[in-house]
């Protein structure tokens, strides 16, 4: 299948090849929402932080049983020879392949799409994004992880749009922040050598997140839990994703942040250790 500012290849049993069709309607990944997914930045035609999510897949897969072969992998690691992609999003989805819902999974499958995307420029960075803290408690289980089950994601992500944010901070069943609807979530909050950066325990539900690991090898980033009243205090906040990088908040729950170019400067920093500052 292809279309203007979309393409789909799928794995064939030796390498990836360019796809027509569709997902076959048997597949369990399609039936059952039984697969994984990464979502890679492509900037420049090369893959951001290529190697960091197969190898978060590669753990998905081992916990969630679907078998993810070095070949494969091997073949997703040379995705970009030759294609010289446009900037968009790299997409791969490990599925579960045929089979009945408890069967074993004999012949996983593997598909790769790349669409245009909008990537923040630099000043819609300068601008920021507003958050919003979500009432409603989400479940942790599971929310790390990137399958084919998400709704959970665009439930919260749709209540922080219809109350006039960008983004929405998920809580659990005892108000412990797990992470943002559709990302990791960067909190700076005073201290006493001045401020320190703070994300939410991955015991907690929140996903590993590839951009975060990033901001983990360049700053030093603290994992404890976060409350609503912690958030209060913070002087600055980042959304971390594949499409946004580092995105600074400007706002949260209707609060403007007093120090925003903290997180700027972090912004700032993973554009340029991509070689993107002044592309953005």
């Amino acid at each position: 299948m292809s279309r203007s500012g979309f393409r789909v290849w799928r794995w064939d049993g030796s390498g990836i090849v360019p796809h027509r069709g569709g997902v076959p309607l048997d597949d369990r990944g399609f039936r059952y929402g039984q697969h994984l997914f990464e979502s890679i930045a492509v900037r420049n035609s090369v893959p951001l932080l290529l190697k960091e999510h197969l190898t978060t897949l590669r753990h998905s897969a081992k916990e969630k049983g679907i078998p993810f072969s070095k070949s494969m992998e091997a073949a997703l690691r040379a995705i970009d020879a030759g294609k010289k992609l446009p900037d968009g999003m790299l997409r791969i989805y490990l599925t579960a392949g045929p089979g009945s819902p408890v069967s074993p999974i004999r012949m996983p499958a593997l598909y790769v799409t790349w669409e245009s995307t909008h990537f923040p420029t630099e000043k819609e960075l300068e601008v920021g994004m507003a958050l919003r803290i979500l009432k409603k408690p989400f479940s942790e289980a599971g929310w790390g992880l990137k399958t084919g089950n998400y709704e959970q994601h665009l439930l919260a992500l749709e209540e922080a749009r219809s109350a006039g944010a960008d983004e929405g901070v998920v809580l659990d069943a005892k108000e412990r922040v797990v992470s943002c609807a559709m990302g990791n979530l960067l909190v700076w909050l005073p201290s006493r050598s001045g401020t320190s950066v703070i994300t939410p325990p991955r015991s907690r539900g929140a996903r590993s997140g590839v951009v975060l690991g990033w901001t983990r090898s360049h700053a030093r980033v603290l994992e404890r839990d976060l409350r609503p009243s912690d958030l209060r205090l913070a002087v600055a906040m980042a959304v971390t994703n594949s499409r946004l990088g580092v995105m600074p908040v400007t706002t949260c729950a209707g609060k403007k942040l007093p120090e925003p170019s903290l997180a700027l400067t972090l912004a700032h920093g993973y554009l340029r250790a991509h070689g993107l500052l002044g592309n953005a």
